[in-house]
């Protein structure tokens, strides 16, 4: 995908009580419920703003989701539309900066890492990913073991035969690398004592366990501990400045997770939490409407690259999936756990995107709102 680099557009912030009377009447409806709705957009038309919204409140209503935020792009069309409260006993509203844990798009992150040191010539997509894992007191995986033939291509597509989690493990494997720790030397043991179950390259089986493992080949071939290498090159460079681990205890600004019943979340999320402003500007960064540098922006075009086909319709990229049907492509991340849930998706040959980020709430998920939003973008020409 041909990347356009432009200059940054400045956004602003307009209430709904300045016009656009079809958008009133939904939030006043909205408000009824004590539930509260506001929209940030820069440039969506008028149109597609109230008939998003009017999806958008329904759908948290029917799905009990406590808030949630959604950023579109649509030819360099942006707006982002929320509904509810980040926390369903205090009643704040949802606003374009309330943080929500963002969950497994964070393995888009992880592996945007990973192709930084690709395209600057650090390391090969085919090398093996023993080559760059090193554990807690220096352990690292044995040049005779099956796991060393695994290649970093087999980790970004999960087709490396590895099991979702390691077995018998109840601790959060993930948690070292958000703290900017060594991995645990006992997950170097277990991929020393591991055998596949088929061959490894041959099969899609998604896996939370390889993608830590992309996270902390990412970090050695860095340089860096993790948060240090994502604001210095992602979050940084992109000016998502609410993108991080900022909400490790429930504070103000950090959404609360709930489970299907509305109870709150008994666990924090592990991993990244972001902004329906910060998605917005990482939507825009993937679409190529976002003035980036330039190694970012070739490590983005990396991560579409399409690198295993599981079937006619369905292909992975460095972690992205990747729907075809005729001559349209979406690319697309969902996201879930600890009482949040979220999607990202866009469609490079129509130029437009959406990210949808919630807390709580039942099914249908996210990706149905998404597609539907998606659908909606007639209403902006």
């Amino acid at each position: 995908m041909k990347t356009i680099i432009k200059i940054f557009r400045l956004t602003f912030t307009i209430s709904v009580t300045l016009g656009l009377t079809g958008l009133m009447r939904v939030t006043s409806a909205s408000a009824q419920s004590h539930h509260h709705t506001n929209t940030t957009f820069d440039s969506c038309s008028p149109a597609f703003i109230i008939k998003a919204q009017h999806i958008i409140d329904l759908y948290r209503q029917k799905t009990g989701t406590s808030g949630i935020a959604v950023a579109f792009y649509d030819n360099s069309k942006t707006c982002i539309l929320v509904s509810g409260t980040e926390d369903g006993d205090q009643q704040l509203p949802v606003t374009s900066e309330t943080d929500f844990a963002m969950g497994s798009i964070q393995k888009i992150f992880n592996s945007t890492l990973l192709a930084l040191s690709i395209v600057n010539g650090k390391a090969t997509i085919e090398d093996p990913a023993a080559k760059y894992l090193v554990g807690q007191g220096g352990t690292k995986v044995k040049q005779d073991v099956p796991f060393w033939k695994i290649s970093l291509k087999e980790l970004v597509t999960h087709t490396s035969a590895l099991p979702g989690t390691i077995p018998g493990i109840k601790y959060r494997i993930a948690m070292n690398l958000f703290r900017d720790r060594a991995m645990g030397a006992s997950v170097i043991q277990y991929l020393n004592t591991w055998h596949p179950q088929y061959e490894p390259g041959t099969k899609y089986n998604y896996s939370n366990l390889g993608f830590v493992l992309v996270a902390n080949a990412a970090v050695e071939l860095g340089g860096n501990p993790y948060t240090k290498l994502l604001a210095k090159h992602i979050s940084g460079p992109l000016g998502m400045i609410r993108t991080g681990m900022q909400c490790g205890s429930a504070t103000q600004g950090c959404a609360v997770g709930y489970d299907e019943k509305g109870n709150p979340s008994k666990k924090m999320p592990v991993g990244l939490w972001t902004t329906a402003k910060d998605m917005l500007r990482f939507i825009e960064a993937n679409m190529g409407d976002l003035e980036v540098p330039l190694e970012l922006s070739k490590a983005i075009e990396e991560t579409h690259k399409e690198l295993f086909r599981v079937d006619s319709d369905h292909a992975i990229g460095m972690a992205w999936e990747e729907w075809h049907q005729g001559d349209s492509l979406l690319i697309s991340k969902d996201g879930l756990g600890s009482g949040f849930s979220s999607w990202i998706g866009f469609e490079p040959n129509k130029q437009r995107g959406v990210v949808i980020l919630r807390n709580g709430g039942k099914n249908p998920s996210p990706v149905m709102l998404g597609k539907r939003l998606l659908s909606l973008s007639d209403l902006q020409h």
